[in-house]
C-alpha cells in the first residue's frame, strides 16, 4: 500500500497548488472586469475612487458595503434601491459580481475612519480658496459651496474622505483613472458642424454631449459622421507646472478643510 500511495502525496501539493494558482489569476481576472465594469456603470455617480461624487455618495463609508453583505449588496445593484439608485439587472449577474469583488478590493485598502476629520493640513487654506476661485482656475467647472461652475463634479465634499497626497494626484494627474462620463469628445455631424463637450452618454445609436457653456447636445449616431474621443477630462493637466508645490499644497488644505463642515449645497452661481 505504502509504494502505491507515494507518488499520489508528491503529486497532491502539485495538484493544489496548481487550483491555488487557477483561483488567484481568477480573482484578478474577475477584479480587472470589475473595476472596468464599475468605471462604466458606477463611477460618473460614485467616482473612479467610490468615495463620492455630485449625484451619489461614498460607497467605502460605513454603512454602504463595509457593514453589508455580499447578497445584500448584489440585490441592491441589481434591483436599484428606492432612495434614487437605477436598477443595474441588465448588467448581468457576473458583472454585477465582478463589480462587488472590486469594491471589496478597495474597501480592504480604506481606512476604517474618516481622512479628513484626522489629518493635519501643511498648506494655508485661505490661500488655497483664492487660488481655486482665482488664477488656477478650478471654478470654472467645479461648484464649491454654492458657487462656481457645473460642468465638473462638485468638490464641496470632495476631501471629506480622501488624504491629500490622494488629492494631490486627481490634481496633477486628473485622468488616472478617466471616468467615462468626463470624457472629451468632438463630434463632427453629417452636415459639417463640429460638437465638443464632454460625453456624459453613449450607446448603439445615441450620444449624448455636454459643452463647456452647460448646454446639453442629443445626437443620433446616424448624424455623427465623425466622432473623435482624446482619452482626457476637461481638466486641466499641466497644474504640475503651472502650480508651485507650495499653490498645490494649499489648494489641497483648502479642500480638505472646506469639506469638514460644509453648509448645505445651493444652486451654483459663476
Amino acid at each position: 500500500m505504502a509504494p502505491r500511495a507515494a507518488p499520489f502525496l508528491l503529486f497532491a501539493p502539485l495538484l493544489l497548488f496548481s487550483f491555488m494558482v487557477r483561483d488567484g489569476r481568477a480573482q484578478e481576472s474577475d477584479t480587472g472586469q470589475g473595476a472596468q465594469r464599475f468605471m462604466e456603470y458606477c463611477a460618473g455617480c460614485h467616482g473612479a475612487d467610490a468615495k463620492g461624487g455630485d449625484k451619489a455618495p461614498s460607497l467605502l463609508s460605513p454603512g454602504s458595503t463595509i457593514h453589508r453583505s455580499d447578497s445584500e449588496l448584489f440585490h441592491i445593484v441589481r434591483d436599484g434601491t428606492q432612495g434614487g439608485m437605477p436598477p443595474f439587472a441588465q448588467i448581468g449577474d457576473a458583472n454585477i459580481r465582478a463589480v462587488l469583488q472590486f469594491l471589496r478590493k478597495l474597501e480592504n485598502n480604506t481606512p476604517a475612519k474618516s481622512v479628513s476629520a484626522e489629518i493635519a493640513v501643511t498648506g494655508d487654506a485661505d490661500l488655497g480658496r483664492a487660488l481655486y476661485f482665482g488664477r488656477a482656475q478650478c471654478s470654472q467647472c467645479h461648484l464649491m459651496q454654492g458657487k462656481g461652475g457645473f460642468i465638473a463634479s462638485s468638490l464641496t465634499h470632495y476631501g471629506r474622505n480622501r488624504a491629500a497626497d490622494e488629492i494631490l494626484k486627481a490634481i496633477t494627474t486628473p485622468d488616472t483613472p478617466l471616468t467615462p462620463s468626463s470624457q472629451v469628445v468632438t463630434v463632427t455631424t453629417s452636415t459639417g458642424q463640429r460638437l465638443t463637450g464632454v460625453l456624459r452618454n453613449e450607446d448603439n445609436f445615441n450620444l449624448e454631449l455636454q459643452s463647456e457653456d452647460g448646454r446639453y447636445h442629443f445626437l443620433a449616431r446616424s448624424d455623427a459622421k465623425d466622432v473623435h474621443y482624446t482619452e482626457h477630462s476637461l481638466m486641466p493637466r499641466d497644474y504640475a507646472t503651472r502650480l508651485s508645490a507650495k499653490e498645490l499644497n494649499d489648494i489641497v488644505s483648502f479642500l480638505i478643510v472646506s469639506s469638514r463642515n460644509p453648509p448645505p449645497e445651493k444652486v451654483g452661481t459663476r
